[in-house]
Order: structure tokens, then sequence, then C-alpha cells
């Protein structure tokens, strides 16, 4: 890692530590933010580590030792000091989910860089770029829940957030120098409002297990069944799911409903220890399934055709506004309010503005050639 100017990152581990940290981050009015979870480890995924950087230190947050964060709220709903992140949105999913915060006034450097239509947007590509940092790659995957943390992981960690005060400079210059400040502006404060992050919310992950796998009623029901056995397996040991077997295991043993030992061992994904641990409860499981009602799954109503029509219309113009302003399409009008507009009967430039009323910006540079798109179709 070629980042010999970065100083030694503090490690917060106590209260008294957390607050001195919070009243050095209410004086400063640009901060950046990451954080490291442990999803490959556990059956719930939490926040393990959270970094902050100012422009003279680098701090690291261990989650795992402090049991109470509240009074980092008053830093993410603090609307004059901005939290800088790269892809802020699933880390502030995360950090809801596990913290209840609120944010405002959010810098987000990957959302800034697909607006300005860089090729690569990674944090990696962009501290090579214009830091002429060579950045790790190789904790990207590691266990932040175990303790203690190295030095190497520490680094790591501090690396993400120690350049998001230039680099947050040097893209909101090209930014303005665009004119696409306000519309990177929009965005940030749209993703202050995703929802905490629910693993599972609907308890029906399996159907997309399901999706484009060709299998009967009675095969579907089965493995709805190994489905929930995996997920009640996973949460015994405190493992994610696919630790226990993957997907394309789940479908397998549906397709070929297993009666005895004998007839698992064919089926991919299956080891000799797997079987010797589970075995019995796979065939139980298959059984359970076999004796149930078949399941039939509903069928999907079909968009009628005006709808198809205008989101079509919609989707080729953005695209061709993309290709004009050397963006992703959907930069141009995200996907939700591309299918409430086509969903719309009767379209007029007041209910467009309605419901592109969280992205105002786009309204009124774009609000007058959508009406046009979808005003003459049905």
């Amino acid at each position: 890692m070629n980042n010999e100017d970065m100083h030694t990152g503090f490690l917060v581990e106590t209260n008294s530590q957390l607050l001195n940290m919070i009243s050095d981050l209410k004086n400063q009015a640009f901060i950046g933010v990451d954080t490291e979870s442990n999803s490959l480890f556990e059956y719930q995924e939490r926040v393990c580590l959270l970094q902050f950087s100012t422009l003279t230190q680098d701090y690291l947050v261990d989650t795992i030792k402090l049991k109470d964060l509240t009074a980092l709220n008053e830093i993410f709903s603090s609307k004059s000091i901005e939290k800088i992140f790269h892809a802020a949105e699933y880390d502030l999913m995360c950090l809801k989910r596990d913290y209840q915060f609120e944010f405002n006034n959010i810098f987000d450097t990957m959302i800034a860089s697909r607006i300005l239509g860089f090729r690569s947007i990674g944090l990696q590509s962009l501290l090579k770029d214009f830091f002429n940092v060579e950045a790790e790659k190789k904790f990207q995957r590691a266990n932040w829940g175990k303790r203690p943390l190295s030095d190497e992981m520490l680094r790591y960690a501090q690396c993400d957030t120690h350049y998001l005060i230039q680099l947050r400079e040097i893209l909101s210059e090209k930014l303005k120098q665009e004119d696409k400040w306000e519309l990177a502006t929009e965005d940030f404060k749209r993703v202050t409002c995703v929802d905490a992050f629910v693993n599972n919310k609907n308890h029906d992950h399996y159907w997309k297990i399901i999706k484009g796998a060709s299998l009967s009623p009675l095969q579907e029901t089965i493995l709805i069944e190994i489905y929930f056995l995996r997920e009640n397996l996973a949460q015994q040991i405190n493992r994610p799911p696919f630790k226990i077997f993957g997907n394309q295991t789940i479908v397998d043993i549906a397709k070929k409903m297993p009666k005895n030992e004998s007839q698992l061992r064919i089926i991919s994904g299956l080891s000799p220890k797997l079987i010797h641990k589970y075995g019995d409860q796979i065939l139980h499981t298959v059984n359970l399934g076999a004796s149930h009602e078949p399941n039939h799954r509903k069928e999907k109503i079909r968009p009628n055709p005006v709808y198809l029509q205008k989101y079509d219309a919609l989707k080729n113009w953005r695209k061709k506004k993309g290709i004009e302003l050397s963006v992703d399409s959907d930069v141009v009008l995200p996907k939700e309010h591309m299918e409430k507009l086509a969903h719309t009967k009767n379209i007029s430039l007041s209910v467009v503005q309605e419901i592109m009323h969280d992205i105002p910006y786009r309204f009124r540079k774009f609000g007058n050639e959508i009406l046009k798109v979808v005003e003459g179709i049905g």
C-alpha cells in the first residue's frame, strides 16, 4: 500500500475516547466515514468497525467493544457537518439497522463519480487515479468481528476514509465545472432516505432461488422446506446460510428428492462431512415437503400493453440522454420514477412534477421532454 503520508490511526475503544473523538468531529466541516461488517462470518451481520477521518486525524471506532454509540447520532444527523462516504447506501442501511441513526448532509464519492461519467468508480480505482495509492484487496472479505484486529487490518480500514475529504474536493470541483453539482446533491439527499437493512424481510428469499429453475409444484414445495431448514441450521451455529450449503444444492435436492443417504451422495455440494452432519435432517425435510400439498406459484400479472409502451419509450429516451450526457441511463431518470410515470394514466406536467418531487433538478431539466415522450401513448 503506497500511503506513506498516512499518520497512524487512533483506535477508539472506550467511552471517554469516543466522547473526545465526537468533540473533535463536531468542529469539522467535512469528515470521511466508512464501516466494516462481518456478513461472511455470522448469521446476523453487524457493523464491527466504524472509521472517521478529518484533515488531521483518522479514527477507528471498535463497535464490538463499545456497546453504546448513541452519541454519534449528533454527528450523523448534523446539517452542518458533511459526511463523506464512498457507496453510502449500504453503509447507511446497516448503521440504521444497528443504531437507528438519522442522516443529513451526505457526499457520496461513488455517486459523484457515476454522475461525472467515470468508467471506474470503485474506491480503489479512484485512489489509484488521483493519489497513486495502491489499496490492499486481501481484507475485503476479512472477519471484522474477530478480535484483536491486526495492525495491517486497521491500516486497511484507515485507508478507506483517509483520502475521502481530498477526493471530495476534486470531485465537487469537477461537478461544478460540468454543471452537475445540483444533480449530485439531489442524489446525496435521496440516499439519506434509505430504509434500515432487513435481511429476508418477508421470509421469501426462496423465490429468488426458484426463479429460473424448472421445478414442478411438488419440487418447489420441497425446495421451500429445505430453504427453511438451511436458515434454521445457519441460525443455530451463527453462520451465513451459504456456509451450510449453496442455493444450487437446494435446487438439486428439490429436483432429485433423495430418499436415502446413497441418493444424497450424488448431489453436488453435499460433501460426506455435510451428509454426516445434516443428512438425516435433509432426508426428513424432503419427506416432509413431499407430504404437503404441492405449492402453486402465483402467476405474475402481466403489465398492460400501454404501460409497456410508455416504459419502453422512457427507457429508450433515457438511454439516448445518457449517451448524450456521457452517464449511465439511470443517472438521467431513476428506475422507480420511470415505472411510476409509465403507470400513470392521465399525464400532465403537474403530474410529472409530483412523481418527480424528490428529484426536482431532473424535473426542471427534463420534465417537458419526459411529458412529450409519454403523453402521446395510450
